[in-house]
């Protein structure tokens, strides 16, 4: 009797094939028609969508390396010290910086219109009115409230910032996104904004400060030691002009001189000179060498793809949203039909 009671609720538990037909046949209209609507609905929701358009650029970076080291890997080797430190994987973070924030917000844009801004801050600020989102979006913030006064910081190198300028250096950061392939370093910077010609002029903004950003702290040593070379080197030519003038001055006052003392005298100043002059010449070609240094140190970016004003809009994607509103809609009804219409989970109790 228990093996009867067992069996039966098995059979209960058991789909076959025909039942499964017999329920696409049933609610077949349902599973298509609901899906349907739901796709109509995800493309008139993307019409209501920002069009968003992608600029981007890309770079393919060159460094003079020797053939033991791989391109991409950059590995630091004893006698380049630590120029090969900052290797394509920390890219990212460079333009992920607060410094990154603040110089794209000083860059002065111009808009597909034509009309020119100052800075993209004044970008940011323009009159947002027609854009109904932002606007829906604008009565759900909070009220910033007064601004709280800057406390005096001892070290200039600290940077407090307001909230507002915060959320403005962020919002700029958010602008630029940065891609590094890991098998050839080729280095993609693109910017997704509803004005195409913002976005190539901020990606052409974000490829400047990265290269400039690289160059600098790769040649930032050896330009140090041209600089300080240079300095040596006038002061150097000093020294030998005052030895040179002492020297002349001395054999004009003493040019009919026979006495011992007077030669001994100038084979001093000559000695003097002719040291000042070694010195000289000495660090003149260390300083040419320091410069030509500098040159192979700084990094060459090959621009395979210059920064575009796009023509075709990237966002909203009506095929892709419409998708995936349909998928919602048929796993929805699918719900609906199992758990209210058919309970098909009380049969398992």
């Amino acid at each position: 009797m228990v093996e009867n009671k067992t069996l039966s609720k098995r059979e209960t538990l058991e789909v076959s094939v025909a039942d499964l037909l017999d329920f696409v046949r049933r609610y077949f209209l349902v599973l298509v028609i609901v899906p349907i609507c739901f796709a109509v609905i995800g493309i008139l929701y993307s019409f209501l969508l920002p069009k968003l358009f992608t600029a981007q650029t890309i770079l393919l970076p060159e460094y003079g390396m020797s053939g033991k080291n791989s391109f991409f890997s950059m590995a630091v080797t004893a006698e380049r010290g630590g120029a090969e430190k900052l290797v394509p994987e920390l890219y990212p973070n460079i333009l992920k910086s607060t410094p990154f924030g603040q110089y794209l917000l000083k860059q002065p844009v111009i808009d597909e219109s034509g009309k020119k801004y100052a800075d993209l801050r004044e970008y940011f600020a323009r009159d947002t009115s027609q854009n109904w989102l932002a606007s829906i979006k604008g009565l759900f913030r909070s009220k910033p409230g007064p601004p709280k006064a800057q406390t005096p910081l001892p070290k200039s190198n600290i940077i407090s910032l307001s909230s507002d300028e915060q959320a403005k250096i962020s919002a700029a950061i958010g602008l630029v996104s940065i891609n590094v392939d890991d098998k050839n370093g080729i280095i993609t910077i693109e910017c997704e904004m509803a004005d195409p010609v913002v976005a190539a002029m901020i990606v052409e903004s974000a490829k400047e400060y990265l290269i400039q950003y690289v160059e600098d702290y790769r040649t930032s040593k050896t330009s140090d030691q041209a600089l300080f070379l240079d300095d040596r080197v006038k002061e150097a030519k000093a020294r030998q002009d005052r030895a040179e003038y002492a020297l002349s001055s001395y054999r004009d006052r003493n040019r009919n001189a026979f006495l011992n003392v007077a030669r001994i005298e100038e084979q001093r100043l000559q000695a003097e000179y002719v040291l000042a002059q070694s010195i000289y010449s000495d660090l003149v070609v260390k300083l040419e060498q320091s410069k030509i240094k500098v040159k192979e140190e700084k990094p060459v970016f090959k621009i395979l793809e210059p920064a575009k004003v796009p023509i075709n809009k990237s966002s909203p994607k009506r095929l892709i949203i419409a998708l995936v509103f349909a998928v919602i809609g048929a796993i929805l009804t699918l719900i609906y039909i199992v758990f209210f219409r058919e309970k098909y989970h009380l049969r398992l109790l």
